[in-house]
């Protein structure tokens, strides 16, 4: 279920949320691993090694299968029209390659944005109109089925787009989690949100995925 859609008699509005480049810090002294995705950096690196630390994030496609990130992907739909009752739904994969397990959390934020106007002459953000959730789960189908009606998405989209940070979590060697962004626009979005004039309305989303070895 990578999207679902709504029709209503409503001026589409477009929207750009994009997950593209991986830069990689590593920082061999305290044993940590931090991913940052980003649609600005140039920088293409998406597995990440401290020790015995390997770490990779991929996305789901259309047909099932998994799309390691790196520096030139976008898991959001950039051609997307966003109206209200509009879902959209971004599956990733975590995995630890490696041979010792780590804890490991995950946080999204706006990174950039492009202020609109609507069809009253007022400036908006878009990202004020947009909620946004994320779900986690031990595995795809379990994910799925946390996942497969428009109204359970719904409800895990319930937050305002601006900041989520997950709990800390354990990934065991060779283990994986799975995780789903959700982002929608609620159907009670009236033409405040409804643009007008060249400037397109749209989000860039940031996601952090930070490693850190467990202490024996």
């Amino acid at each position: 279920m990578e999207q679902m859609k709504k029709q209503k008699p409503y001026k589409k509005i477009a929207l750009t949320l994009s997950l593209c480049a991986i830069a990689l810090w590593l920082i061999l002294g305290t044993g940590t691993s931090l991913a940052w995705f980003t649609d600005t950096s140039d920088e293409v690196v998406n597995i990440f090694h401290v020790a015995e630390f390997d770490l990779e994030v991929s996305h789901r496609l259309p047909d099932g299968s998994y799309e390691s990130i790196d520096g030139q992907t976008k898991i959001f739909d950039d051609n997307a029209l966003y109206e209200p009752g509009y879902v959209q739904v971004v599956t990733l994969k975590i995995e630890n390659k490696g041979t010792i397990p780590f804890d490991f959390k995950t946080a999204v934020s706006v990174s950039d944005y492009t202020t609109a106007t609507n069809v009253f002459g007022q400036s908006f953000l878009l990202q004020d109109y947009l909620r946004f959730g994320c779900i986690t789960a031990d595995t795809e189908a379990e994910l799925d089925a946390a996942l497969d009606t428009r109204d359970k998405a719904k409800a895990i989209a319930d937050s305002k787009l601006s900041r989520y940070d997950s709990e800390t979590a354990e990934l065991e060697a060779g283990g994986a989690v799975f995780m789903a962004l959700v982002v929608r626009m609620p159907e009670e979005v009236t033409n405040e949100a409804n643009y007008r004039g060249d400037t397109v309305p749209q989000v860039h989303l940031g996601i952090i995925v930070k490693a850190d070895q467990q202490r024996p």
